[in-house]
């Protein structure tokens, strides 16, 4: 996790090696982290570097969306993000 808003339980990660498709032990383990923070009730907004320099304003806004749309979201569980 590269950023995390605790109030809206909004994370983004930012994925500098992110799996392609046919590489299923990474994608698996994606999967997998992914899936326990939502079953926590994070939502988790999954970036890359190459969206982000080609769409940066969108990228944004799928961020901004996230945040906005967090008080229509059951309340996530408390967790604690240590650094890495």
């Amino acid at each position: 996790m590269d950023a995390y808003w605790p109030d809206q339980a909004v994370a983004v990660e930012l994925d500098t090696r992110a799996p392609r498709q046919d590489d299923d032990e990474l994608w698996t383990e994606y999967t997998r982290k992914r899936e326990h923070l939502e079953r926590l009730g994070i939502t988790v907004v999954h970036l890359t570097p190459r969206k982000l320099r080609e769409a940066m304003d969108q990228q944004a806004t799928v961020v901004r969306t996230a945040l906005m749309a967090a008080p229509d979201r059951h309340p996530a569980a408390y967790v604690v993000v240590l650094p890495r």
